[in-house]
């Protein structure tokens, strides 16, 4: 079923909009070029011909041959013509040809989701003052008025922001392995693919409908008034918001670092050598050595 947001979102971008115009055109040409025999097929539907008139009669046609020369050659270009339609039709329906650009275009297709969402955000917050406490069909019954009216308002917009949702993980999906345990599928089920900055204060009610995409009006009031609510631009970077939640208190176990490299310590200087005595006599000035360092 058509997702109307994803699909304003792809005509937004060039690429899939011409995609889109070219398989329209070669569509229209398929269905107007008629289906044409193989110029061999062709002659020899003259030549059975000219054989079951001559079993019939006993006559031969003499313009058996120029008629078969003649539906060959005409067929040469009908059936050209047709084939080349023909791959071009089947290349045109590959689901993996459109896969390839939107995959290439991705960015851009959910920056084009965030801008539906920050709109359809701009016009919630036009009635969550008027709302009030109101939350549900029968609350709106019994307040009445301008919570009534509002209610009636931003019921009207939960389908658009189901599918803005939906097609971002549409979008996220592309190129992805999308098992069980695949990081595509962890960060759909993580609840941090909706707003940024969740942390211990974001109600668990609200985490929980993130988490398994079900979104209420009372969700979508929440996402109002908080303004912090985004399309992911990738897998990676749910993960990692993820990632620095869940390690926020985390704090390392290693012990600190000791430098046990060997010291170097410099030797002391030599001592100086003193001057020895001659038995005898007291040293001459010669036997005298002067430090003068």
């Amino acid at each position: 079923m058509p997702n109307p947001a994803l699909e304003a979102a792809y005509a937004a971008i060039p690429e899939l909009v011409e995609h889109h115009e070219r398989k329209k055109r070669i569509g229209e040409l398929h269905h107007a070029v008629p289906t044409a025999d193989a110029p061999e097929i062709a002659a020899q539907k003259i030549v059975n011909e000219a054989l079951e008139e001559y079993l019939r009669t006993g006559v031969m046609p003499a313009d058996v041959e120029k008629r078969a020369t003649d539906a060959y050659t005409a067929s040469v270009g009908a059936h050209a013509l047709r084939s080349a339609v023909g791959s071009l039709y089947a290349g045109s329906i590959h689901t993996q040809t459109l896969d390839g650009l939107r995959e290439a275009n991705a960015p851009e297709i959910l920056a084009a989701l965030g801008a539906q969402l920050a709109a359809l955000l701009k016009e919630a917050r036009k009635h969550t003052g008027a709302l009030g406490s109101v939350r549900t069909a029968d609350e709106a019954l019994t307040e009445g008025g301008k919570a009534a009216e509002a209610y009636t308002a931003l019921r009207a917009l939960l389908p658009t922001l189901r599918d803005i949702r939906s097609g971002q993980w549409d979008t996220l999906r592309l190129g992805q392995l999308t098992g069980p345990d695949s990081l595509y599928q962890r960060a759909k089920d993580s609840g941090f693919g909706d707003v940024q900055g969740v942390n211990d204060d974001t109600p668990r009610g609200q985490f929980t409908a993130m988490q398994n995409q079900r979104y209420t009006l009372d969700h979508l009031v929440w996402l109002a008034q908080i303004g912090t609510a985004y399309v992911p631009e990738s897998v990676e970077d749910v993960l990692a918001a993820q990632d620095a939640y869940e390690t926020r208190h985390s704090v390392t176990d290693a012990p600190p670092v000791i430098d046990l490299s060997p010291k170097v310590v410099p030797n002391p200087p030599a001592p100086t050598p003193k001057p020895r005595p001659v038995h005898g006599r007291k040293p001459a000035p010669a036997d005298i050595v002067l430090n003068i360092n």
